[in-house]
């Protein structure tokens, strides 16, 4: 265990024992960007490039030039909408983030949640290190770390829930109607067993949550680990547990609400995007479309799935008869809202934070 500020470890009834424990979100230290993590950053980047320039092509059987042609022919609301809608669904994320933190101000809450976002984006393997930044940016703002942990969990379960198993859901319940809606008879190239592993995992994974979240299941864990886990820290663990359910109860709109919101918002930049090629695809399939986009996500080959999604979701229009050139631009139109945005915000957010956030103490 650690040692305190002055040698001495900390004692159990101290009830700042976690700020010291866990340090490393102190507010005079923020996380490092080690040179590793940029270039691996940097590489992951050029990766998602590389990946567009020859997978959209090859998905949709249209050249660059073609692609080139439909993007210049976009009209004028095409981009503002498709920023628009990007943040509008950072903002809303943020809302979840503040709810998820009793006291917490919106301001904190969204430069947290846009720069952990853009680090977990931006970098691979980032997301530990994007909550670090959150966590730092929080406890700058004034919060205590137990609070800041059980909100962060919080917050991700409920990301969890609606991402990895609501829009799969809705994504198979679309894909069920695809053979009716689909103007060519043809249905979305393997939307139906990538939704379905997705869902298969986001089940278990939150079976397993469940389980452990139960407070007898819990204290036996934390029993398993006997001397190696001293007895205070054990009881803690125990508290933030309390603390985690009575929120997931008594906040669970405030939570749920705006991230649904936002992948709504998500949503309507497909929609947007495919009206913005002038192409026409029944709405329930757009759905399908999205929820397929999301399950990509999930895979960290690129940030957010770049690269992927795109291919994958303009092959899925092809299919539905749009045109080939077309499909590309809208899946590259839809990329400002998904990938852009957020690296743009959360790389301000992160400025921001690191020259302006106040220093103040922290409250228990």
């Amino acid at each position: 265990m650690p040692l305190g500020a002055h040698g001495a470890a900390p004692t159990p009834h101290d009830p700042g024992w976690l700020a010291q424990e866990l340090s490393e979100f102190d507010a005079e230290r923020p996380p490092r960007l080690t040179p590793g993590r940029l270039v691996a950053g940097s590489l992951s980047g050029v990766l998602v490039i590389a990946l567009l320039a020859w997978a959209l092509p090859w998905a949709t059987g249209a050249s660059w030039t073609q692609i080139g042609g439909s993007l210049s022919s976009l009209p004028l609301w095409a981009l503002p909408t498709m920023v628009a809608l990007g943040v509008g669904a950072l903002a809303l994320e943020s809302f979840t983030v503040r709810a998820a933190l009793p006291g917490s101000r919106w301001s904190s809450a969204l430069l947290g949640h846009a720069a952990s976002s853009a680090t977990a984006l931006a970098i691979p393997g980032g997301s530990v290190l994007g909550l670090g930044l959150m966590g730092w940016i929080l406890r700058r703002s004034g919060l205590a770390l137990p609070l800041i942990f059980t909100g962060i969990v919080a917050a991700s379960l409920v990301e969890m829930v609606i991402t990895s198993v609501l829009i799969p859901l809705l994504g198979l319940a679309s894909y069920a109607l695809s053979s009716l809606m689909s103007p060519t008879g043809v249905t979305l190239p393997g939307a139906l067993w990538a939704a379905l592993l997705a869902l298969l995992g986001a089940v278990l994974a939150l079976a397993l949550t469940a389980v452990a979240l139960r407070r007898q299941v819990l204290a036996k864990i934390l029993a398993q680990f006997g001397h190696s886990l001293p007895e205070h820290i054990a009881r803690e663990i125990l508290t933030q547990r309390d603390a985690l359910v009575q929120m997931l109860r008594r906040r669970s709109l405030q939570l749920v609400a705006p991230t649904i919101a936002a992948r709504a918002l998500q949503w309507i930049a497909l929609v947007a995007a495919i009206e913005a090629v002038g192409a026409t695809v029944p709405l329930a399939l757009t759905v399908a479309i999205f929820a397929l986009g999301r399950v990509l996500a999930l895979v960290p080959l690129t940030p957010g799935g770049a690269g992927v999604s795109e291919a994958v979701g303009a092959a899925a229009l092809v299919s539905l008869g749009a045109g080939a050139a077309d499909s590309a631009a809208a899946m590259l139109l839809l990329l400002v809202t998904m990938l852009l945005v957020p690296l743009l915000c959360g790389a301000l957010a992160a400025v921001a934070a690191l020259s302006l956030a106040p220093d103040r103490h922290p409250r228990r």
